[in-house]
């Protein structure tokens, strides 16, 4: 069985399909058993899935960024939250 330590270090390859079929087996037996573990895959999914869905400015400073974009964000992350139990 993995852990969660197990879990945070995977999680990226996870989501981005890079994990073998037993890897993918062992994670998603461990997400099904650990609601921590389950919310935290799930909040990286909606940071990736905000972040490809936004497009960005090529006026925009690297570590500035524009406000306008970070409504955007903010918007849709807002959006797709669910309430807690």
């Amino acid at each position: 069985m993995i852990t969660c330590k197990d879990v945070s270090e995977r999680a990226s390859d996870l989501i981005d399909g890079k994990l073998g079929p037993w890897q993918t087996l062992q994670m998603r037996l461990h997400l099904a058993m650990c609601r921590g573990c389950e919310r935290f895959v799930g909040q990286m999914r909606t940071t990736r899935d905000l972040t490809e869905s936004t497009p960005v400015s090529d006026s925009a400073a690297p570590e500035g960024g524009d406000d306008a974009e970070i409504d955007t964000i903010l918007s849709r992350l807002h959006d797709t939250q669910q309430p807690e139990d």
